[in-house]
């Protein structure tokens, strides 16, 4: 699962996220627009994945171009649910883009893999 908010919390009680203000649509006062937003992706776990290492990025994408790619989160699961939160994203200009999250195991050159669901993000023209 993938979400975009503008808020979250981690309540230490129960280890559940509450995601406030989802995202998926904006105006900006100017371009690039750099959004102070949460993207959290939840994954599901196998067995064999648990104690490895692997690498983390959400893109951006309009069309067939990607338009953001975010800095790698390392990620070791050490159960069958793991969550990944990353700050900050970057919308060059006004358009429809979807945001994926993507995933490899850590260390020589895999290949990303992209996770089926995205979150689409509609950026509309600045404000005048």
């Amino acid at each position: 699962m993938l979400a975009v908010a503008q808020a979250s919390t981690l309540d230490h009680y129960t280890n559940n996220f509450s995601l406030f203000l989802l995202f998926e649509e904006f105006r900006p006062s100017h371009y690039p627009a750099r959004l102070g937003v949460f993207s959290h992706a939840f994954f599901e776990i196998d067995a064999e994945e648990v104690g490895v290492d692997f690498e983390v990025r959400l893109i951006v994408v309009r069309g067939a171009e990607t338009a953001f790619v975010s800095e790698l989160v390392d990620v070791r699961p050490s159960g069958d649910r793991h969550r990944v939160r990353v700050s900050g994203l970057v919308i060059p200009e006004p358009g429809t883009y979807g945001m994926w999250v993507e995933w490899r195991r850590k260390g020589g050159d895999s290949e990303w893999l992209r996770e089926a669901a995205s979150w689409p993000i509609k950026a509309n023209a600045p404000l005048q």
